[in-house]
């Protein structure tokens, strides 16, 4: 459509808007009539320019401030989960530097949002994949569409929140817009820039010095705007790039792989039909031929669950699940014991993979600590390299303490922590070695005893670490089941194959 088939279609509307806008462009015109008029061109246009300039360190002062202020606002949007693994805590910190040096928006217009999202996204994405050639592209179907979902219900949440009349706005109200806007919006647009470019010149033409005043005010009034705009736009944006930070963690994070669904469903399916509520954390005990392990299940079990003898009995992991009152439900897995051959090696890294929490099983009269350091210093290099999941916490039950010396003596509680006596200083310097051999901290270790014919000592303290421990675990363990859940399974394929069969033949048939 022509500028002139416009203008005739659309004279009724043109003329409404003139008669709307055209008492103030006659405002604006008079008054510089009357400046020009009295001779105050001059001093107007000098002391606009001199405000302006005065105004400039304030402006710097003002936008340095409502950073500040963003900041503080948005403080607790900028404390990382408590869920993160060290990759994702790295990214983090990227987002919120990303966000330090990030200019505030404008927000008026579509590609500069898109590009600080952008950004924000593929700062996320090179810290999980480096050596990918588009780290971005890393995440599966699923993942996106959960993640749309989570997008859409927050959007959802903060447009009733802070958008008026939010619940009322139906599609036809945005269609009704859009239409209007390809309708009169080019020539709309396209009106007033020849209408304040042909005003310009006019006025530039009539008086060139009061042109130039009014230009130099002009240009310092859009720069107040914006200052005076700055904490807005800078709280939006500092928003906006910490939960598009957010979010691109937990996608390339493989955080979106199971809904809460999904991820109780795994659980049940791994504990064989326990419910989600009852599910325990995975203690998997560890230690040398003889070392104390069964005495242990046996304690905290409150009745024999191990057999307990001078020859090693545990041949193959068995696994216990314990339901004492008064503590965690929890599931023990007894391991062979180790020794020099070096035979439950891969097994020992195969249970580390399924562990929440290790409780390594040492005894205080046993020196040699070669075979426990390097299987835990396996352990341990296994751990370092799970960048997408957290590794399972270890604890350490010293056994064997009472036969320490003095032997004769064995008088329990002893007061580890402040010894002032003979059997407490040895229970502690027993601690500390074993400690020290094994690279571990003293608080991880725990003093244990099971003397016949009397009560096992220090249980309570074991159940202690156990709960302390209990939210980590809790935390390893959801890792372990969301990236199990992550990959290739055989039967869900095979259900997912048969479906889809199952479709395209339906489809044959109706058609």
């Amino acid at each position: 459509m022509s500028t002139g088939m416009a203008l005739r279609r659309h004279w009724r509307e043109m003329l409404l808007f003139s008669a709307i806008t055209l008492p103030w462009l006659l405002l604006v015109a008079f008054g510089s009539v009357w400046l020009w008029q009295h001779g105050l061109v001059l001093i107007w246009s000098l002391a606009a320019a001199a405000l302006g300039l005065a105004a400039w360190p304030l402006s710097v002062v003002v936008k340095r401030r409502a950073k500040g202020e963003a900041r503080l606002a948005l403080s607790s949007l900028a404390e990382p989960s408590s869920g993160w693994n060290a990759v994702e805590q790295d990214a983090w910190t990227a987002v919120l530097e990303t966000a330090d040096k990030a200019e505030p928006l404008t927000f008026t217009e579509i590609e500069p949002l898109f590009g600080r999202a952008r950004e924000t996204v593929e700062i996320v994405a090179r810290r999980f994949h480096p050596e990918a050639d588009a780290p971005w592209a890393q995440f599966s179907l699923p993942e996106f569409l959960l993640l749309t979902e989570r997008l859409c219900r927050d959007i959802r949440r903060e447009a009733l929140r802070h958008v008026p009349a939010a619940g009322s706005i139906r599609l036809s109200h945005l269609l009704w817009a859009r239409r209007q806007n390809e309708r009169y919006g080019v020539m709309a647009r396209t009106g007033w820039r020849l209408g304040f470019g042909l005003w310009r010149i006019v006025r530039a033409t009539l008086n060139p010095l009061q042109a130039a005043g009014q230009e130099t005010s002009g240009v310092f009034v859009e720069q107040a705007v914006k200052v005076l705009s700055y904490r807005a736009r800078a709280h939006a944006t500092r928003l906006l790039v910490l939960e598009i930070g957010r979010a691109a963690i937990d996608l390339y994070a493989g955080r979106l792989v199971l809904t809460n669904e999904e991820l109780a469903y795994a659980r049940e399916r791994e504990m064989a039909g326990a419910s989600l509520a009852d599910a325990p954390v995975r203690i998997v005990l560890v230690g040398q031929v003889n070392a104390g392990k069964s005495s242990l299940l046996n304690a905290l079990a409150q009745e024999v669950r191990g057999a307990v003898g001078p020859l090693p009995t545990t041949s193959n992991a068995a696994e216990h699940l314990l339901n004492v009152d008064g503590c965690p439900a929890v599931s023990l897995v007894d391991l062979p014991g180790l020794d020099e051959r070096g035979k439950t090696e891969a097994n020992l890294l195969a249970q580390a993979e399924r562990a929440d929490l290790i409780m390594w099983v040492a005894s205080a009269t046993q020196p040699a600590r070669a075979i426990d350091r390097e299987r835990l210093d396996e352990i341990r290099a296994w751990a370092k390299g799970q960048l997408v999941r957290r590794s399972p916490p270890i604890l350490l039950a010293l056994t064997h303490v009472d036969e320490l010396r003095p032997a004769s003596e064995w008088t329990p509680p002893y007061d580890v922590a402040a010894p002032n006596g003979a059997k407490a200083r040895t229970i502690r310097a027993a601690m500390e070695a074993t400690a020290r051999a094994l690279d571990l901290p003293v608080a991880a270790v725990v003093p244990v005893a099971f003397p016949p014919g009397r009560d096992p000592y220090n249980l309570d303290a074991v159940w202690a670490k156990i709960g302390v421990e209990l939210t980590e675990a809790k935390l390893v363990q959801l890792d372990r089941l969301r990236i199990g859940e992550a990959g290739l399974n055989l039967r869900t394929l095979a259900d997912q194959l048969g479906r889809a069969g199952r479709a395209i033949i339906k489809g044959f048939i109706e058609a």
